[in-house]
């Protein structure tokens, strides 16, 4: 397993959602949704790909988030698993304006509000601590 994929995948995470938050600040709504979109599905691929080796190609944040908890489920970190079955649960709303961003945010005819778009960084922001923890978690029983 190369640590310069997962390395990767998590530098590209840090850059989508640097640019989430420039795009928020400078009014750019739409832009928002689509780049916190984007990092969270390539913060959800690093962990998976850290944790379990497996390089996903999933596009879809809700459900690169199940599948890594399913993923949990089934290696008995029912602690973790029930994290991020929480997460999905409360963000639901949430994670449905971002992964409908993707297209919309893009090709779509309405323009997200201030709101959306400020909801779509705080989430991916979040959503993007918890993996990094569970992660070092991870790390630290294993090793």
């Amino acid at each position: 397993m190369s640590s310069r994929y997962w390395e990767l995948l998590w530098k590209r995470a840090r850059r989508f959602m640097v640019r989430a938050e420039r795009d928020l600040i400078e009014g750019d709504f739409d832009g928002a949704c689509f780049n916190s979109e984007q990092a969270l599905q390539l913060a959800v691929k690093a962990t998976i790909y850290r944790v379990y080796g497996v390089k996903t190609r999933v596009h879809s944040a809700k459900g690169l988030l199940s599948q890594l908890r399913n993923m949990l489920y089934e290696s008995s970190r029912l602690d973790l698993a029930d994290v991020i079955g929480k997460m999905i649960s409360d963000y639901r709303r949430e994670l449905e304006l971002l992964e409908e961003s993707y297209i919309e945010g893009r090709y779509g005819e309405v323009e997200l509000l201030e709101s959306q778009g400020r909801s779509c960084v705080e989430v991916a922001r979040e959503i993007l601590e918890v993996l990094r923890r569970i992660e070092v978690e991870l790390a630290e029983t294993s090793g």
